[in-house]
């Protein structure tokens, strides 16, 4: 239901406004004093009249009526980048893991080293899925135990 603003009430003779009759000036008056108890109400009571309910999607973000069929649709977002994370590794392996892992990220000795011991820890982050079952198939040929997040 699109909304439409209304008619100025302005009593101008004025060719370019609408003029409202006299009764609807004073209605306007009165509904711009009650409070806001009184303005539920009557909101209320014209929902009733009318057949509105609190389920009625009218005023959707996207401007228009409802989605017709009254039933929510509910986007799936499908997941394109993964993190690969080491959650252990073998401690006999222990040496190779640190060699796999300097070659795959370009770490240091040092922090590659880090890396392994400080498992669990992401070793590479927003990577494709194909990369990512790749990395993963040659960390656990040398023996460590990776997950992809």
């Amino acid at each position: 239901m699109p909304i439409a603003p209304l008619p100025p009430f302005d009593e101008s003779d004025d060719d370019d406004t609408v003029s409202a009759p006299p009764h609807l000036h004073g209605l306007a008056d009165e509904i711009v004093r009650l409070n806001m108890l009184e303005v539920k109400e009557l909101v209320d009571r014209i929902g009733d009249h009318f057949g509105f309910t609190d389920d009625d999607d009218y005023m959707d973000d996207d401007g228009g009526g409802g989605d017709g069929g009254g039933e929510k649709v509910e986007e799936v977002v499908e997941k394109t980048v993964f993190d690969l994370k080491l959650t252990g590794f073998d401690a006999k392996a222990k040496i190779k893991v640190i060699k796999e892992i300097r070659g795959l990220t370009s770490l240091g000795l040092k922090e590659a080293k880090e890396l392994v011991e400080g498992a669990p820890t992401t070793v590479k982050k927003d990577i494709k899925m194909e990369e990512a079952e790749e990395i993963k198939a040659k960390l656990e040929a040398v023996g460590a135990t990776v997950e992809i997040v």
